[in-house]
């Protein structure tokens, strides 16, 4: 069985050098590519156990989410794991279901581990939890100044959307959203719908659902069923995910009114469930790729002694897709 002292023979490197690779300490890209090839060759395998008692850590990193049933939480997983590989990392995915006692334990169970750290996106008032022991980075949720945190721009986003719908004729708008206690992205984009509206004086009306989400979808559709069982009373819908989106489309489909001819929909997302999945919404699109890149980085690179961590706003864009018209 092939050893380190292998890999830095046919390498042509130090061992050090091989150990820095495989502990995920930058070396120059040529070294990397030697090391790569050697590894391969010799189908040599690092012992895990033993670098993690080195180190008193793991090369694990934890990924806390609410849910994996949206295309949102499925794309940005993808691209996280894709993240951690090139650094040699690994990824714990724990689905936390939105239960705040299965995330206190996630948490809890990532500090025994001794992971790298926690990428984490939680809507859960876990914040006496959060201690600079292991590191964490959070996605769309602000915890404090002593958190790296990463998200969309969510307010400029619902801006967009609205300006998008207004463009392309729809002069009566509805929002459709969903009660979430702590998910500040979600009422940044309410905020953001409602700003763009009034300063340009359009008729508006806000859904704000405030049930669970397992009848959310029905409940929509109900609502739905009534607001237009006589007239077309809103000719532009926003929704706050894409999947909110879906539940418009599949409530149309027992309505007279048309998507996009009579009314206009914009989701918010822009994700896939999977790689080839054509989209169908018209969506304001986050640049979920970027943000997982910048998770990691601000995790790998976590500097405990820093005053203030980083803030990460990313700009958004549109992507006119089959529920909306085209410009005139």
């Amino acid at each position: 069985m092939a050893n380190m002292n292998d890999v830095a023979s046919l390498a042509k490197v130090s061992r050090g050098t091989v150990s820095n690779y495989i502990n995920g300490v930058k070396i120059k890209k040529e070294l990397a590519k030697r090391i790569e090839q050697a590894i391969e060759e010799l189908d040599y395998v690092p012992n895990q156990a033993a670098r993690s008692l080195k180190k008193q850590t793991s090369d694990t990193i934890a990924f806390i989410l609410p849910t994996i049933w949206t295309p949102f939480f499925a794309e940005l997983t993808n691209y996280i794991q894709l993240e951690l590989q090139k650094r040699n990392l690994k990824m714990l995915l724990c689905n936390s279901q939105n239960n705040y006692n299965l995330e206190l334990d996630y948490v809890k169970m990532a500090k025994e581990e001794k992971v790298r750290g926690i990428i984490t996106i939680s809507y859960s008032d876990i914040d006496p939890y959060i201690t600079a022991n292991v590191p964490i980075v959070s996605i769309e949720r602000y915890f404090n100044q002593q958190v790296p945190f990463v998200t969309s721009d969510n307010f400029q986003g619902a801006r967009l959307a609205a300006e998008e719908l207004y463009k392309r004729g729809a002069t009566r708008l509805l929002m459709i959203l969903r009660e979430l206690p702590n998910n500040l992205g979600i009422y940044e984009r309410m905020n953001g719908f409602i700003d763009y509206c009034k300063h340009k004086k359009i008729d508006y009306q806000v859904y704000l659902d405030k049930g669970n989400s397992k009848n959310f979808s029905q409940r929509i559709d109900q609502y739905l069923q009534e607001v237009y069982q006589e007239e077309c009373r809103f000719d532009g819908i926003f929704t706050v995910t894409d999947r909110y989106g879906e539940y418009v489309m599949e409530s149309f489909q027992r309505l007279a009114w048309d998507i996009p001819k009579d009314v206009q929909l914009i989701g918010f997302d822009g994700a896939k469930s999977y790689q080839n999945q054509p989209l169908v919404i018209s969506s304001i699109a986050q640049d979920i790729k970027k943000i997982a890149e910048i998770s990691v980085e601000e995790l790998v690179n976590y500097d405990k002694d820093k005053d203030f961590q980083a803030k990460h706003i990313l700009p958004v864009k549109f992507l006119n897709l089959k529920t909306t018209r085209e410009l005139k």
